[in-house]
């Protein structure tokens, strides 16, 4: 019985980085820093197929988990088959 609810915790906490959590769901990706906003953290968003989509949500996934607004993508970064995106999230008033 342990080994069945371990199992089922294990497929439930292995979603894919790349899909958008709830919190990450409002954020906004900015061309520009808009007025008002403070730096709350750099954060690197990977996916390892190559997408820059998935990276970028990969990104804002962290991004929320630092309550951030929004934030922009300072560098895409392919390396063979993965794709990386670095990039600052920003809290805005």
């Amino acid at each position: 019985m342990k080994m069945i609810i371990l199992l089922v915790l294990g497929v439930a906490c292995s979603s894919h980085p790349g899909v958008l959590t709830e919190k990450a769901k409002s954020l906004e990706v900015y061309s520009n820093k808009p007025a008002s906003c403070n730096v709350v953290g750099k954060v690197v968003g990977i996916d390892e197929n190559g997408s820059t989509e998935l990276a970028t949500n990969h990104a804002l996934n962290q991004a929320a988990e630092l309550n951030a607004t929004g934030i922009i993508v300072n560098q895409e970064v392919p390396n063979g088959n993965k794709r990386a995106v670095h990039a600052t999230a920003y809290q805005c008033n």
